[in-house]
């Protein structure tokens, strides 16, 4: 599809067709496609798997630069919302570690999975317990550090 398609896409009624203009800017690397994913972060889960959708790939593959706007979204009122979050802030730190979407470096999880163990964050604990954890990943990014 052509930019200009994929841009009138974002304004379908369908969230699958919106999901995936999303997903196809970001593979692209369009200007307009972190906010294309951010504003389909719930559109269109998989059947198999409601935890990803389109835009959490989209995301992933922007990478560092999502996460910034990915952090507010770890404190939404959704559930839903906080674990696509999670799931986008998830593979873009193992990418951080490593992780080349298939293997990772030897160590490479075990670093990882000790640095998510510390950030602390669930999408499904109490709201006190969240927000303990978005301080603690939201330090991590301001400083450079993922």
């Amino acid at each position: 599809m052509d930019e200009r398609t994929l841009l009138d896409a974002l304004d379908s009624a369908d969230e699958t067709v919106r999901a995936n203009a999303a997903l196809a800017l970001a593979r692209s690397g369009h200007p307009r496609a972190l906010d294309a994913c951010v504003a389909t972060l719930d559109d269109a889960p998989s059947p198999a798997h409601a935890d990803f959708t389109p835009a959490v790939f989209g995301l992933i593959e922007i990478g560092r630069p999502a996460l910034p706007r990915l952090v507010p979204k770890l404190r939404d009122e959704s559930t839903m919302t906080r674990l696509h979050a999670q799931r986008a802030v998830e593979g873009i730190t193992r990418r951080r570690f490593g992780f080349d979407g298939l293997n990772w470096p030897a160590g490479g999880y075990a670093r990882w999975a000790d640095w998510w163990t510390g950030i602390g964050y669930q999408y499904d604990v109490p709201a006190q317990q969240r927000e303990l954890a978005v301080a603690r990943l939201s330090a991590e990014v301001e400083n450079g550090r993922v």
